[in-house]
């Protein structure tokens, strides 16, 4: 444990910074359902344009629905239609502080003798209770399936908007929250090619792997497990 502690601290020095306070994320348009949650909050509130947005509030749209933001940089981000997203995972990190959290993963999974409970690394997010029923906009009352959708979703507009090491940040802390999710190897393909536009290339191998061991037989996930072996083969 003690070899663990210098880590440790310098890990907790730099991923608390990802969620320092920055200049506001301003909604400039929206259509459909979007909803905004503030702060530590459980009640959702009817988005607007126009509405400025801090890193501990969180969006979501529903079914059918969009978000446009401008973000702290003056830059564009869209939310696409049932997606969930917290607005400190639009400040950009570096590829240091995302290895730096995912060693902190690594940290949190060796065990030793002399601990009683898990080390457990700050997270960055905003916590909330779980779920009521009808809290969310086309909320299903299946267990945990909206849940690991919605935030799935989000994970893949920081990816399709070139948020890279924060996608790769997001499908971790997701896979964390959702063991279970069945997603037919989904989000390890995501982090497969996040991680393959960053040039990681043994990072991209074993997520690729990790997607084609939990594909299944419907036609999307067959697409998918094709497009993850062609990526084997390219990048070994």
């Amino acid at each position: 444990m003690k070899n663990k502690l210098p880590l440790v601290v310098a890990m907790l020095v730099v991923l608390g910074q990802i969620g320092w306070a920055a200049p506001s994320v301003k909604i400039v348009s929206l259509s459909g359902e979007v909803k905004v949650r503030r702060g530590v909050e459980e009640a959702w509130h009817q988005a607007a344009a126009g509405m400025l947005l801090e890193d501990v509030d969180t969006i979501l749209t529903g079914e059918a629905s969009t978000v446009t933001l401008e973000t702290r940089d003056g830059g564009s981000f869209r939310l696409g239609s049932y997606a969930i997203l917290d607005i400190a995972d639009l400040r950009k990190i570096t590829e240091r502080e995302m290895f730096l959290f995912l060693m902190s993963q690594k940290v949190n999974q060796i065990p030793t003798s002399q601990e009683k409970t898990k080390l457990r690394i700050g997270n960055v997010s905003v916590v909330h209770g779980e779920s009521k029923a009808g809290a969310t906009p086309g909320e299903k009352k299946n267990g945990d399936s909206a849940g690991w959708i919605q935030e799935s979703n989000g994970a893949k507009a920081l990816y399709d908007q070139h948020y890279y090491p924060n996608a790769i940040v997001k499908l971790h802390k997701i896979l964390a929250k959702y063991p279970h999710a069945e997603d037919c190897g989904e989000m390890h393909f995501y982090l497969g090619q996040a991680f393959e536009s960053l040039h990681k290339t043994g990072q991209a191998v074993e997520a690729y792997n990790a997607a084609l061991a939990r594909s299944c037989e419907n036609d999307l996930s067959q697409q998918r497990a094709d497009a993850a072996r062609q990526a084997i083969a390219r990048l070994k």
